[in-house]
This record gives C-alpha cells, sequence and structure tokens, in this order.
C-alpha cells in the first residue's frame, strides 16, 4: 500500500502498530470475534461511559505485543479484528511513527 508521501507500505512482517501502541476492542468487536474476550483483559466503563466494556489486546501482562500477533507478524484475527484495526491507515501518519518506535 501507498503512504501519503507515496512510499510502499507493506504490513506483512511488520506487526510494528500492534507493538507501539494500546489496543482496545469494543463489545461489538468481540461479538465477531469471540476470542476478543478470551484473550484480552476486560474494561468496564471505558473511557468513563457507565455500561461501555471494551477489551484491552494491548499492552498487556508479559506481552511485547498484541495477543493476536502471531511470530511471523501477520495477525491471527484479521478478518474478524476490531473496528481500530480496521481503522489504522498503512503508510499514515500513524503506522509511519509506529515503524519508528519500532526500530529503536
Amino acid at each position: 500500500m501507498k503512504g501519503s508521501e507515496g512510499d510502499e507500505y507493506d504490513c506483512e512482517n511488520c506487526g510494528a502498530c500492534c507493538r507501539c501502541y494500546p489496543i482496545f476492542a469494543q463489545e461489538s468487536d468481540s461479538a465477531r470475534e469471540p476470542r476478543i474476550r478470551e484473550e484480552g483483559v476486560r474494561c468496564d466503563d471505558f473511557l468513563g461511559e457507565e455500561g461501555n466494556v471494551a477489551y484491552r489486546l494491548f499492552p498487556l501482562f508479559r506481552k511485547e505485543a498484541c495477543v493476536f500477533l502471531k511470530e511471523d507478524q501477520l495477525c491471527r484475527i484479521y478478518d474478524t479484528r476490531p473496528d481500530a484495526c480496521r481503522r489504522f491507515e498503512p503508510g499514515g501518519e500513524q503506522c509511519r511513527e509506529a515503524r519508528r518506535r519500532d526500530e529503536k
């Protein structure tokens, strides 16, 4: 995929975004992908909104990346991934920042 600066950004074998940013999934995401409930940490009253539930997927204790990032740097639940991950733009500003952080 091309980023905003015209550079090519290949998500395969990268996973920088899965190691650099907190990742939360909403209840609607867990309805689509039940493993989110099993492997994430439930956060009640997410963002201070009573009754709003989310699941933290990263950071988690003793995990260096999202719980769904495989050793080959691909997502185990790509087809049913959370909406936050779906909105993440390959080659966008946050992507480039994650790649910079990950190089250090």
